[in-house]
């Protein structure tokens, strides 16, 4: 969701506005209903289409319970743009993943190159589909403009 609090290593920096991306999602899928979460509990809201809820990425009984919160609902599109690590990345995919109807899309964006091989290694006996992108600009260092795109196969 993106927190502004400077002391969370997550942070967007007291520029960033918290919830600008769920709304543009919102927006974009006039009929999609928008879930949320962040480890900021200060910047918790309930919008038009839109439920957010604090969690830990890292810990698998905080991501449980707000799976159960958000009950019988199957996502299309998940997006993981979180902690922007190798485990935090792997403790959401895992514990959130089954809430993907079968032909959805999960995204783990912002993957940094480390993370990346690591990731790639991960994925190697895992029953998903899984595509790496890596968004290349000319004389820009790749840096953490890497996805990873995951449909259930």
């Amino acid at each position: 969701m993106g927190t502004n609090n400077p002391g969370l290593v997550s942070s967007m920096g007291s520029g960033g506005k918290p919830g600008a991306s769920l709304r543009v999602w919102r927006d974009y899928f006039p009929n999609a209903q928008i879930v949320g979460v962040d480890i900021d509990g200060d910047i918790i809201f309930q919008d038009e289409r839109i439920r957010t809820f604090q969690c830990d990425q890292t810990d698998p009984a905080a991501i449980k319970a707000v799976m159960d919160q958000v009950g019988d609902i199957e996502f299309d599109l998940m997006i993981d743009d979180g902690l922007h690590t190798f485990a935090g990345g792997v403790s959401l995919l895992e514990n959130a993943i089954h809430k993907l109807k079968p032909e959805g899309v999960y995204i783990i964006e912002d993957v940094n190159i480390a993370d990346l091989f690591n990731f790639m290694i991960y994925f190697k006996d895992k029953p998903w589909d899984v595509e790496f992108v890596n968004l290349y600009r000319k004389n820009i260092p790749l840096a953490d403009n890497s996805l990873i795109v995951i449909r259930k196969g």
